[in-house]
């Protein structure tokens, strides 16, 4: 303890030294990607992207690397290294409509423990503000905590419509639990989550643990800091993240055929409505879910031969009695929600599942979150 509280106390001492030095080196032209999205040689494919920074006490190692205006290597903190390299990521982005967050993580925070905080979005993404929280960041912790930061990163995303993708700037030195965040990012998300990373130096029990992390997430890639510390390299791993195979050109037009009229089938009732998500222990709807609602009582009021049927459901702790009696809250907090909004009572059943419909079913934050819900199930009149 007498050693992290030195490392902690001289972390602090150098902040402001560190923050200066990131402002006065040269800054990197990125290269300009927009022509080649504009003509189409790329097609995005991404919705939503999150940067992770690694703001341990590793990340204060002195780092020598080659940057651009400097005929010798400049001598740096690995974070320093870290954040131009991001804000090189940030800069090779070409224009597209994106929501954008930047975290970073760190271990003991002077009387806190292993700590992540949320420095930009999640928010519609402006090149320039990120840019300025990118450099806003310092090192102020001991130990290591990627899980914590990927766990976060899981939550900021999963409820955004699209694809996303996580970038890692990290040593990857160690991070026992961090693998174990990975997979359940990517059980949470599917197909909707692609990680990459970018390591920090060259320790290769930290190369080996990031390779771990992209290929828990099933999708991404592993590079180094020096693949991608020039415009060129940047660009074309800016381009691995965010851009798709362009589509084929159609094929040459046949004569139309004279084929019979389709018969339109009339559309498929679902079997449930769009479900909605609580805080632990509470049966409050939160403001967000107001669009949900009001989507789940527009399809009401167009299916008048529907009714619904809306289950409260809890996550895992607390007692079987105490969890049916919250779940039937939920239930009935949504359910006036929808008469509010127009739907008859007479429509309505609102029913307790308590903990025994868990929609995941690991021992985790990740899946508790996703248990705590109202779903709303069609019902033929």
């Amino acid at each position: 303890m007498r050693n992290k509280a030195f490392i902690l106390i001289a972390t602090a001492i150098c902040l402001d030294l560190v923050a200066g030095c990131a402002t006065t080196m040269k800054h990197i032209q990125a290269q300009d990607m927009n022509q080649k999205l504009q003509s189409g040689a790329i097609v995005q494919k991404i919705n939503n992207f999150e940067v992770i920074l690694d703001t341990s006490a590793s990340m204060y190692d002195p780092h020598k690397w080659s940057h651009y205006g400097y005929t010798d290597k400049l001598k740096t903190t690995k974070l320093e290294y870290a954040q131009s390299l991001a804000r090189l990521f940030n800069d090779s982005i070409p224009n597209m409509k994106l929501t954008a967050g930047l975290r970073d993580f760190t271990g003991e925070r002077w009387l806190r423990r292993d700590y992540t905080n949320l420095w930009y979005g999640m928010a519609p993404y402006v090149k320039e503000d990120l840019g300025k929280a990118i450099y806003a960041v310092n090192i102020s912790g001991v130990d290591s905590p990627l899980d914590l930061a990927i766990d976060a990163a899981t939550m900021d995303l999963k409820l955004l419509a699209g694809k996303s993708a996580v970038i890692i700037f990290s040593d990857g030195v160690v991070m026992p639990k961090a693998v174990t965040s990975a997979q359940a990012m990517k059980a949470a998300m599917k197909e909707n989550i692609c990680i990459y990373t970018v390591q920090i130096g060259n320790d290769p029990e930290g190369k080996a643990l990031l390779q771990k992390v992209v290929k828990a997430g099933d999708c991404g890639a592993y590079v180094t800091g020096e693949e991608v510390s020039s415009a060129a390299g940047m660009a074309a791993f800016v381009e691995k993240v965010f851009s798709g195979t362009p589509p084929p050109p159609p094929p040459a037009q046949a004569p139309p055929a004279v084929v019979p009229p389709v018969v339109v089938p009339p559309p498929e009732v679902p079997k449930k409505l769009e479900a909605i998500y609580f805080d632990f222990d509470k049966y409050v709807v939160r403001p967000e879910y107001g669009d949900t609602l009001k989507r789940n009582a527009e399809w009401l009021q167009a299916n008048k031969d529907f009714d619904i049927r809306i289950e409260g459901n809890c996550d895992e702790r607390g007692t079987s009695e105490y969890n049916m009696a919250l779940g039937q809250r939920r239930a009935d907090a949504a359910a006036e929600h929808l008469m509010d909004l127009g739907i008859g009572k007479d429509r309505i059943r609102g029913v307790s599942n308590g903990e025994k419909n868990p929609a995941c079913t690991e021992h985790s934050a990740v899946c508790w979150t996703q248990n705590r819900r109202a779903d709303f199930v069609v019902l033929k009149r």
